[in-house]
């Protein structure tokens, strides 16, 4: 008997509708009992299981060996601990769901052009107003090493559950966030000031399931 094969794939979103393609262009239907269900099968390939899930719970599944296949964003692969990063591995990165993980101020912050200009602020910060400068980001450990990368040690990350933009002008200082057009910042009156990484939805698998036979034939057949 056939081990099972998991592919763990977008459940909501555009990224859904573009993950979609992916299989639809291979030929590998997906079948499913409803829209809703979370769980399906590909027609032909009786040995493979299909979840529904969003992108953030694919990388921990995979990292902790729940799926074997997965298609998620390169953000949340490098942002998630080290004990489920080292667990998984890149097969192939999209050219869809493209996005910038930026640093971005107040425009009104003139004099704030790159990371150095940051560094004296942070510190004007700590001796005019006697507290750390507070940056608002839903991706602490990216913002972390991009701080440490830097030099500035004068910052607390504050936890961004809504809409980090906004953070902006009610709790923290600054913000690290994911930026596709810009435009949102623009409204928001803020500017970049420092690019931490380019994404893009990619394609992962758990490296302990490579030995699993029919695995390494889906994840050549999805990465073409």
């Amino acid at each position: 008997m056939k081990e099972t094969i998991t592919i763990l794939t977008l459940s909501k979103g555009r990224m859904k509708a573009e993950a979609e393609k992916v299989f639809k262009k291979k030929k590998l239907k997906i079948i499913r009992e409803s829209e809703r269900s979370l769980i399906g099968s590909i027609k032909g390939y009786p040995n493979i299981r299909v979840l529904y899930m969003n992108a953030t719970e694919i990388v921990e599944a995979l990292g902790k060996g729940i799926g074997d296949i997965g298609i998620s964003g390169k953000d949340l692969w490098l942002e998630s601990d080290q004990s489920i990063q080292s667990n998984i591995a890149l097969a192939k990165q999209y050219n869809w769901g493209r996005s910038d993980l930026i640093v971005a101020v107040d425009t009104m912050w003139i004099d704030c052009v790159n990371p150095t200009d940051l560094e004296d602020i942070s510190y004007e910060f700590y001796q005019k107003k006697k507290r750390l400068m507070r940056c608002a980001t839903k991706f602490k450990n990216l913002a972390h090493g991009w701080f440490n990368s830097k030099g500035i040690t004068q910052y607390e990350l504050i936890s961004s559950l809504g809409a980090t933009e906004a953070a902006n002008k009610l709790t923290a200082d600054l913000i690290v966030d994911l930026s596709t057009t810009g435009e949102t910042l623009r409204q928001n009156n803020l500017k970049v000031i420092d690019t931490i990484l380019s994404s893009s939805a990619c394609l992962f698998y758990a490296k302990k399931s490579i030995k699993k036979k029919g695995v390494k034939k889906i994840i050549k057949l999805l990465s073409k």
